[in-house]
Order: C-alpha cells, then sequence, then structure tokens
C-alpha cells in the first residue's frame, strides 16, 4: 500500500470522526446545555425534573409562582430563598437558571423537536377574534417567505429550491424559469439547512399593479470567480416581471462586492425586504461575518440598507458620501442602521410608512425594533440576552466597543426568554377588523403566532393568538384579507391561513392603506415587555 491510499484513509478516518463528533455535539446539545445542567443538578431533587414539584419542594409549572415568574423575579427567588447553593452561582448563571425555568414554564421545545407542525382541529378562542386554521397548501422543500398577489396566488421562496407560485385551489406550480440559481443545502442538520446560495426573501413594489415589478432576495454564490477554492455567499437583491412563469426583465437592485462574500451559512443572512411609505425598499442582512464588522460601515453585516425602488442611492440616507451614486460604490452609502445581529422580520406601520424589525437575539433578548436612520441598535455590546454557554454575551467588550447605552436605540418589546422571532406583518383589513394596526408575529422555536397592540411606542394588549403550531416562517395578509402564515416542518413545509370562525364573504380587494410587507402576534408568561425590575434596561455584557 502505497504513502497516497494510506494518506486517503488516514483522511477519511480523520473525516468519520470528526462527522461523528459535530454529530455528537449537535444531538446531544440540549442534554449539555448549562442551565439545564445546573437545574437538573441544584433543583430537579424538590421541584422535580420536569418542574411537576416533590413532597420536599413545590412545583414550578402549570401554577402561579408565590413571588412572581418574571425573569427578575426569579433570580431574586433563587438568590434568596436557596443560599444553600445560589452563593455558588454566577449572576449570569443565576439568570440562565430562571430562563430555563421559565422556557420549561412555557413549553418551549427544543429546536429539533420545534420542527414538528401540529394544526389546531376547530374554533381557536381569541381576546378579539374567534378564528379557524385552514391549510391551503403543502410544500416539497423548506420555504422562507410567501407574498400574496392581487388574483389570488401565492408566491413562494423555498431556500433550497427557488421561486413558484401556488394557485387559487392550493396547487403548487413549477418552478420560475430564469431566476438566478439556487442551491441545495451542504447538510441539513436537526431539521434545519445549512448551506451557501439559498433563495430569501420576496416582495411586490408597492406600485405593482402598474408596473409589475417583483422584489427578491437571495443568497447569490461564488467560489473560483471570487478568487477561493471553495464557496462563498452573500446577499442580493434583484427584481423582474413574472409572465407565463418565466422571469422578465431582470435586474441586480442591491448587491455588494465580491469581497464581502463569505462562507458563514445563509440561516444568519436575513435578506428581508420591505417599503416604507416613500416607496423606499430596505434589505435586511444579518452577522453573516465575524462581530467585528458590524459596527464598520463599509461592511453590509448587521445592518439594514435602503436604496430607491431602482437601487440608486437615496441623497439622504444617513452615511453616504457625496459623490456615490450606484449602491455597489461602497456598502456604506446604503447603510440605514446597523448594530444588528440577526434581523429575521421586516415591515412597514401602514399609520406612518416607517420600518419596523424583529430581531433574534442570543439567550434572550429577541427585539421589536422600530428602525430609525442612523441609529446604532447596539448589537454585540448591549442585549438582554446571555450566550448560549449561560455566560454573558462578551463580544463586544472583547471587540473594544465602548458607547453609551444612551446612543442606541432601544427595542419596543423585548422577549427574554427568546422565542427565535421570525417575520412579522401589521394587519389590515376587515376579516378580523379588531386586530387592525396589531402586529403578527411568528416565531421559530416557539412555534408561536404573537399579536401585539403598540401604541406611542409602548405596548399596551398582547396574546398568543396559536401556540404549538410548528416553526414559522413568515406571516402575510392575503387581498382576501385572510391571515396568512409559512410554516417550515421536516424537511418541507405548508402554508395555512387563519378565516374568521364565522366568516363573512370576502371583499375583493386587499384594504392596503401604503406599500410594503405586513408585520405579525397572549405572550408567554413572563410578559414580553421589559420592565423597570429587569436586571438592568438593556445590560452592558
Amino acid at each position: 500500500m502505497n504513502w497516497f491510499v494510506k494518506t486517503l484513509i488516514a483522511l477519511g478516518i480523520l473525516a468519520g470522526v470528526g462527522a461523528l463528533g459535530v454529530y455528537w455535539f449537535l444531538y446531544t446539545y440540549d442534554e449539555r446545555e448549562p442551565s439545564r445542567v445546573a437545574y437538573v443538578e441544584h433543583c430537579a431533587g424538590c421541584h422535580g425534573p420536569q418542574l411537576e414539584g416533590t413532597p420536599d419542594g413545590p412545583a414550578l409549572a402549570h401554577v402561579e409562582l408565590k413571588f412572581g415568574d418574571s425573569t427578575p423575579s426569579l433570580m431574586q427567588s433563587i438568590s434568596a430563598r436557596h443560599d444553600g447553593f445560589a452563593d455558588g452561582l454566577t449572576t449570569s448563571m443565576t439568570k440562565a437558571l430562571a430562563l430555563y425555568i421559565i422556557e420549561q414554564r412555557q413549553g418551549l421545545p427544543s429546536i429539533a423537536a420545534s420542527h414538528a407542525r401540529h394544526l389546531p382541529e376547530g374554533i381557536v378562542s381569541s381576546q378579539h377574534h374567534d378564528f379557524v386554521v385552514e391549510l391551503v397548501t403543502e410544500l416539497s422543500s423548506g420555504p422562507y417567505a410567501i407574498e400574496p398577489l392581487p388574483d389570488g396566488r401565492l408566491l413562494v421562496s423555498e431556500k433550497v429550491r427557488g421561486l413558484s407560485v401556488v394557485d387559487t385551489r392550493g396547487v403548487q406550480g413549477g418552478l420560475v424559469e430564469g431566476t438566478p440559481r439556487v442551491w441545495s443545502e451542504i447538510v441539513h442538520v436537526r431539521g434545519s439547512y445549512v448551506g451557501l446560495g439559498q433563495m430569501l426573501d420576496v416582495e411586490l413594489h408597492p406600485d405593482y399593479a402598474g408596473n409589475g415589478w417583483i422584489y427578491f432576495s437571495h443568497a447569490d454564490r461564488c467560489q473560483l470567480d471570487c478568487g477561493t477554492p471553495w464557496p462563498r455567499s452573500m446577499v442580493r437583491v434583484v427584481r423582474g416581471r413574472l409572465e407565463n412563469n418565466e422571469w422578465l426583465d431582470h435586474e441586480v437592485i442591491w448587491s455588494v462586492h465580491k469581497d464581502n462574500y463569505t462562507v458563514v451559512p445563509d440561516g444568519v443572512a436575513g435578506g428581508r425586504l420591505a417599503f416604507d411609505g416613500s416607496g423606499d425598499l430596505y434589505v435586511t442582512v444579518g452577522g453573516k461575518s465575524s462581530y467585528d464588522n458590524l459596527h464598520v460601515m463599509d461592511t453590509p453585516y448587521g445592518k439594514i440598507h435602503r436604496v430607491h425602488g431602482d437601487g440608486r442611492v437615496p441623497a439622504d440616507n444617513p452615511f453616504r458620501k457625496p459623490e456615490a451614486d450606484k449602491p455597489a460604490a461602497s456598502t456604506r452609502n446604503t447603510v440605514w442602521s446597523y448594530g444588528h445581529r440577526t434581523t429575521q422580520g421586516l415591515s412597514t406601520d401602514p399609520r406612518t410608512g416607517l420600518i419596523w424589525s424583529t430581531e433574534m437575539g442570543p439567550r434572550g433578548g429577541d427585539e421589536v425594533n422600530k428602525i430609525t436612520a442612523g441609529g446604532n441598535y447596539g448589537w454585540p455590546l448591549y442585549t438582554h440576552g446571555l450566550d448560549y454557554d449561560g455566560e454573558p454575551v462578551s463580544i463586544g467588550r472583547d471587540l473594544g466597543l465602548d458607547f453609551p447605552l444612551s446612543e442606541t436605540i432601544q427595542p419596543v418589546v423585548d422577549f427574554t426568554p427568546a422565542p427565535s422571532l421570525s417575520n412579522f406583518t401589521f394587519h389590515q383589513g376587515d376579516r378580523f377588523s379588531a386586530w387592525n394596526n396589531d402586529l403578527l408575529v411568528g416565531s421559530l422555536r416557539a412555534q408561536t403566532l404573537f399579536r401585539i397592540r403598540i401604541e406611542g411606542d409602548q405596548v399596551v394588549e398582547q396574546e398568543r393568538l396559536l401556540t404549538d403550531l410548528g416553526r414559522i416562517r413568515d406571516v402575510e395578509m392575503g387581498y382576501d384579507g385572510l391571515v396568512y402564515v409559512l410554516l417550515e416542518h421536516g424537511k418541507g413545509g405548508s402554508i395555512v391561513r387563519l378565516v374568521p370562525a364565522h366568516s363573512p364573504a370576502p371583499p375583493t380587494t386587499r384594504p392596503r392603506s401604503i406599500p410594503g410587507r405586513s408585520i405579525p402576534g397572549k405572550v408567554p408568561d413572563q410578559p414580553a415587555v421589559s420592565s423597570a425590575e429587569d436586571v438592568a434596561v438593556r445590560y452592558k455584557q
């Protein structure tokens, strides 16, 4: 046996061992998660392994907690009433333990378990409206976005398949021909696609009826053509027109230099799209790089970008250089806001025309934000969340970031624990009229559809409309006034819709007062909004 064969065998063995190690790490992570280990070691003997209680201690689940069930109150209870072991816990681990208890009280599933789908049967009751959930169609692969068309059809974006149309009977057609290439996943892990070159969001132009423009974002992929032996990708936005299932009049609207393409998987790419009340287009880009680039204006990562509908750079963009004329001239020219982690949702307030977003935090710290020109949203220096090992998020400090909390934009709504917020819409329509202007917010891990009413940047009402539904990727208003929800489960997905339990005849058109994507929303046992008793308004990690 020559040296070449021996080398191949050795490399094969190493690859196999590495793959088994990765498999073990991912599939045993939930059992090894530090706060769960701390609960089993210090709490399960009295309160039960499932929080069910024992003769030595009260139940923590399905009961009202005497001293409160918010994160701060549980931290106080752990520290003040369990001095036998609490003295040995750091503040961050005490918080992680409190988060674990709240997550179990809320029934938050593991990431792998969240890929199951459970459609409710019969009438679902909520605070203002009763409704039923109808299955519209099953999808052949993992989806990312839907966009209703005026004629009742639905555009569907599937991450590793491409763009297609679901007709009014719920039949999914073949792939739209002529769109940019979409690449298959590299691996499918715990229900999630891991890859480079995926299809992302899809959005109609505000004047779609007049000009027919359809916009979509995708992770444009390069390899040898960007000077590397391995593939890299980056968010790109294009537009075109759809005719007889063909993509025509293709134009690139927003892109960056290939030097900014990275090997970071597309799961954190973002790529959400929305038009504001003036018809300008906003694009989200997640942390598809190392975090030291999130506060560098000449990089695209961790930012929301703004361009005109034809790709030109608005003159009033906050970081625009005077000589800017095209988006590709410099990423700085299109930056609208920065300091974002992973912005998974984007929509337009129909009352103001302003852009709002949803953003995933780490272990806690999911956010609903109102987006402000030039705004610094603080990540990774400030967050309500913890790192996944139960320790404070130290990335910002390690990178030397140093700016006061007062210079950051605080979230309007903080979700701690984190349900893994996804896309959302502002409700508009007559079929559920008591929800008008409320946010309907999807979530992935929590499998929950939240309704949130915000007035004057304050939450005045909130509820869980649906729980244990499935991983919600997108929420949209149909032109029939119904709420359409996009689910991912297993290696596929589905579209469902909310229909009034006693449904009146549908209107012929959707009452959409301003352009753009609408936003989605009883919130968990713990209020989603940060209260004055929290450990800090938003503490520096």
